[in-house]
């Protein structure tokens, strides 16, 4: 297993893991003869939640020549990010590999600006307020190897930009494809 394969499990084993542990918790919390809706509907969010995060994921990770209309990638990407808020002003039908890309950019940027809103165009993603990209990211956008979990998605998209032609950059704004 390469370095990159592995930091993309790490990733992902840590991504699903709150989703699934919230998920396991309120369903410890039924009682086999006493059902609670209010659980029931803990266990059901948490369900969806987890769902959609892995529909998100599951396209930008692996699905390289998936085309998508601009409706379902942003409906998709929305319920994929439910902690932010997106402006989704991409046109057009997501083809030639950039749904993956357009996914796997806007999943990096929430993940790494908590709590800032998004911006989807059809020239990248860009953050509300000034974006924040660790050193290790930066630097795989500037072309070096991975080195830890984030690392590698940013490596991960930088191959998904190479297969569709695209050169992807970051800078306080966000990540850009061109």
């Amino acid at each position: 297993m390469t370095d990159t394969t592995q930091f993309l499990v790490r990733w992902l084993c840590h991504d699903l893991a709150t989703p699934i542990a919230s998920v396991m918790t309120a369903s410890e919390l039924l009682d086999d003869d006493t059902p609670d809706p209010e659980i029931n509907e803990l266990i059901m969010a948490g369900a969806r939640r987890l769902s959609a995060r892995l529909r998100l994921v599951r396209l930008a990770l692996g699905a390289a020549d998936s085309a998508m209309s601009s409706a379902a990638l942003g409906k998709l990407v929305r319920e994929g990010l439910p902690d932010a808020r997106v402006d989704w002003q991409f046109a057009g039908d997501a083809a030639d590999g950039m749904a993956p890309l357009v996914a796997g950019c806007a999943m990096l940027t929430a993940d790494l600006n908590r709590l800032r809103g998004l911006t989807v165009t059809n020239l990248g993603v860009q953050a509300d307020g000034d974006c924040t990209w660790p050193d290790s990211v930066a630097a795989v956008f500037a072309g070096a190897p991975p080195s830890c979990n984030r690392s590698a998605v940013a490596a991960m998209l930088m191959a998904a930009g190479a297969r569709t032609g695209k050169t992807i950059s970051c800078d306080s704004s966000g990540l850009h494809w061109q």
